[in-house]
Order: structure tokens, then sequence, then C-alpha cells
């Protein structure tokens, strides 16, 4: 005779035991919540101008942003205007020029504060008649110091140059030429330096610009591949700017980290759409994708500006530009997240409402005339007469 099968009963685990188990109480939890919750939305203040053309009181701290556009449409102003906010509100700026064409001077108009280092430097002279070659020592500006870290191609070589990014390893000859490489390397040493208290105050990266720097397989393998830059700009900075970047908003964090890059574009006529010309950005969608702001300055076609004239002594002498501005990507949480487009003009010393052009011609009017005497031969001039050249949009 078969024996009644017995019903093996079991107590179903609650949700709670399940949660106690994997160490999530009710209070880790909630000390998890605690370090994981945002600071309040903060922003490192820019001009006037800037806010009122994008509706933004300015660059969004905790993120990656990128300014995007053509040659001569403001990026550099508007790059200058940053890292002259940075060094009056407490943040450090680091500041990557891989174009070789950081202008100090203007900079330092912008609102920078830099000290200039004067040095010995031999400077050849050739007779242009006699083909003679002679050298004279003279005291020239060799540096500038201030609150700012600044690297230059010739300063990340120097650094970085004996990094094998193929192997991972030091290597005994260095490299002449800096690579993308060396630049995420250099951040993350920074922000190591800040976690271990080296650096006690915020940083903002300012990188200018993605696209003009090879990668390292480019420069070992002499063939300047795209692919390689773009492969390399996705994995040399994918904890930069999907980990420290954005941790650094955590109410864990003791500081905010900010980035900001130009963006070299292109534009790619073969996929346009319509004869709608489609503007790419230069390394590939990395960086597009990490970027919770994006701006972009100018036209689309073309740089598509105003360019703000001076006439004086028969001669005309350009003083500035009025140039577009657009927010094209932002997932800032809301009420920042808006879309807007205005205008800005570039002048002497940084950002200007162009609606206040004739104001600052009042206020600047001996600096204009100083800058034109400078550029041109004008004698005792003083009467100066302003217009505007019409860019033919896009």
């Amino acid at each position: 005779m078969k024996q009644p099968v017995k019903k093996k009963t079991f107590t179903k685990p609650s949700i709670g035991d399940i949660k106690s188990k994997m160490g999530l109480t009710v209070e880790s939890v909630q000390d998890y919540a605690k370090s994981s919750a945002d600071k309040p939305m903060a922003f490192i203040p820019m001009p006037e101008a800037f806010s009122e053309a994008v509706k933004l009181p300015g660059i969004p701290m905790g993120y990656l942003s990128l300014v995007s556009g053509w040659s001569n449409t403001g990026k550099s102003t508007i790059k200058n205007s940053l890292i002259a906010s940075c060094i009056n509100n407490g943040i450090l700026p680091v500041i990557y020029e891989t174009e070789t064409s950081f202008d100090f001077k203007y900079a330092i108009d912008c609102g920078m504060k830099a000290t200039p280092i004067y040095g010995d430097v031999e400077i050849e002279r050739i007779n242009m008649e006699t083909g003679e070659v002679t050298y004279e020592t003279e005291n020239r500006i060799i540096n500038y110091e201030g609150d700012f870290i600044y690297f230059d191609h010739t300063i990340l070589a120097e650094l970085y140059g004996d990094n094998d990014y193929s192997s991972g390893k030091k290597v005994s000859k260095k490299r002449k030429v800096a690579v993308i490489e060396d630049i995420a390397y250099s951040m993350n040493d920074i922000l190591d330096m800040q976690d271990n208290g080296d650096i006690q105050q915020p940083i903002c990266f300012i990188w200018d610009s993605i696209g003009s720097i090879p990668s390292y397989k480019s420069f070992t393998s002499k063939s300047g591949n795209n692919m390689f830059d773009a492969g390399a700009l996705s994995v040399a900075f994918n904890t930069v700017i999907n980990n420290r970047i954005p941790s650094s908003r955590k109410i864990s964090a003791p500081y905010f980290n900010t980035m900001l890059c130009v963006n070299k574009i292109w534009n790619d006529s073969m996929n346009s759409m319509g004869g709608v010309p489609s503007i790419e950005l230069k390394g590939g969608k990395s960086f597009f994708y990490g970027a919770r702001l994006i701006l972009h300055v100018g036209g689309l076609a073309k740089s598509a500006i105003k360019k703000l004239n001076a006439t004086a002594g028969g001669q005309t002498y350009n003083y500035g530009i009025i140039s577009k501005i657009r927010v094209t990507k932002n997932q800032l949480p809301s009420p920042y997240n808006v879309t807007y487009e205005g205008e800005i003009a570039c002048v002497h010393n940084g950002l200007c409402v162009p609606s206040k052009i004739e104001e600052y011609k009042k206020e600047y009017m001996k600096d204009i005339l100083k800058r034109i005497k400078e550029i041109g031969d004008i004698g005792n001039e003083t009467n100066i007469d302003f217009n505007e050249t019409e860019a033919v949009e896009d």
C-alpha cells in the first residue's frame, strides 16, 4: 500500500528579509540615499551677455558642457570669460590649449588674473642684404603665473610623453608630441590630488579643442586615423565623463567638478538631407552623449557673424563681432532645461549685450582707439566712425 505523499511546506521569505541579507536595511538605504542625493543646482557665473542670450546663469557645475562653432564666432571669448569667472569664484581652472593659440593678453583683458614672467630670450636676426645671421638677447614674457593650471602641447609631452598607452607602461624615450590620452591621464592625476586633499577647491577642466590632437594609436601608426582618435576619446575619458565629473554633484562629494570643451566641427555634406547642412563634431559622439549642455555659436553652414568696425584715419578696423548662440542640447534638471537662441557681442574685454554696444563704445572709446593705434598708423586721429558689416546668414 502506497504511503500518501507528504507535501513540503515552506515559508516564503519576505522582501524585507532578502534586503536585510543583502545589507539593504532601512537605515543603510537611508544612508545610501543621503550620500547619493544631488547637491542643489549650481552654476559658474558668466557675464550678463551670456545669460541673456541663452537664459542660463552660467556654466552648470558638475557637468560636461560643449561649445561648438566655426572659426571666429566667439568660442574663445566664452572660454576666456569662464576662466576669469573660475578664478574670481575660487574655482581652479585647468586649461588645456591643444590648438596652440591661447592668447594670454586677450584672456587677461577678459578678466583672467595672470602675472607675466619675464626672461632673457636669444633672438636670431638675419640681414636680408648680406645674409649675415646675428643673435641678440631680449627680455621678453616667457610665461604667466596665477591661480590656474595651464597645459599646452609642449607641457603635456614633457610630463606624460613617457607613457606608452598601448601597454600601460613607462618608456625611456619620450614622445615630443602630446596625445589625447595625455589629457585624460592628467585630469585623473589632478582629481586624485583633490581626493588626497592636495587640492581643496572645486575644479573646472577647460579644453580647447577636441579634434586638434591625435590619439596615441594615430601617433604611433603615423596615420592620423579619425576612428583611432574617436575610440581613444571614448575609452580614455570614460571614467572622467561618466563617473568622476558627475559624481561630484553628490552631497557626499566635497567639491563640484566641471568640464567645458570647445569641439571642432565639420560639415558632412555627403549625408545632408534636402540641402540642409549636417554639422558633425570632430572626435566622434562620445563627448556629445556625455554632455548635458551643448552650445553652438555662429551659423551652421558658415560663421554668419556681424563684424563691428571702426574707421579712423581713413582705415577700417574690426573691434568685435556679434554672433548667434543657440542651445542645441540641454539635459539639465528643470527649470534649467531651456532651449533658447540669442546673440552675443564679443569685444576686446569679453562678452557684451548686443543692445548695449553703444554704451560699450562710449565707455571704452579710449581703449578702442589705443587698440587701433597698436595695429595701424593713424597718427593723432581721434575721430572714429563705427559701423557693422552684415554677414550672409545661412
